[in-house]
């Protein structure tokens, strides 16, 4: 992007470079900025409006799961509610708290032995946490295991859009019974 930009004021002040009048001048800044525009998304970045407004990223519709088509994924008792005072830096104004259920099943008559969850945490405004914690799950042959998670967004401006909103995945590493890697990744949204 950065040549794109050098690239773009450079001709755009270069001898070689003949515009139509304003016209010309006018389309030349437009493609420009289109081109710029189109890097930025590419590259990931966020951007800016003229009114300072932000865009944000899309948050999926359900819950996504990724991982060995013989473990079934449910999503049960959900529960949001606003963060009280205490549980808030004295930076935050605001914030919510998700607590669910990740219900695992074996569809084959394999067990599987969980042993660590790696849980990130993004707002639609690219506020990223990330933390992995030990976890000692057993999935048994056609059994079922519920794992209690919980998630929390916080702001310093709940006037922004999309910092109070998000998605948490979870990804989930252990072995089967043969001792192969299993990974699981569940992307729940938060809103």
């Amino acid at each position: 992007m950065a040549f794109l930009a050098a690239w773009g004021f450079k001709s755009l002040s270069g001898e070689n470079m003949k515009l139509q009048g304003k016209a010309g001048e006018a389309r030349f800044l437009a493609g420009l900025l289109l081109a710029l525009g189109s890097a930025a998304l590419a590259a990931g970045c966020t951007l800016l409006f003229p009114d300072g407004a932000r865009e944000v990223a899309k948050l999926p519709v359900r819950v996504e799961v990724e991982g060995p088509p013989y473990l079934r994924v449910v999503v049960t008792d959900w529960r949001k509610r606003p963060l009280a005072a205490g549980e808030m830096s004295a930076l935050e104004r605001a914030g919510f708290r998700w607590d669910y259920t990740v219900q695992i099943t074996d569809t084959a008559g394999q067990t599987v032995q969980f042993r660590e969850v790696t849980a990130s945490v993004r707002s639609l405004t690219d506020y990223r946490s990330t933390r992995t914690f030990p976890l000692e799950s057993r999935v048994d042959p056609h059994g079922t295991v519920p794992i209690t998670i919980h998630a929390h967004l916080s702001t310093s401006n709940p006037d922004e859009p999309g910092n109070l909103t998000g998605v948490q995945e979870l990804t989930f590493l252990g072995r089967d019974e043969n001792w192969k890697l299993v990974e699981l990744v569940v992307r729940v949204p938060l809103n």
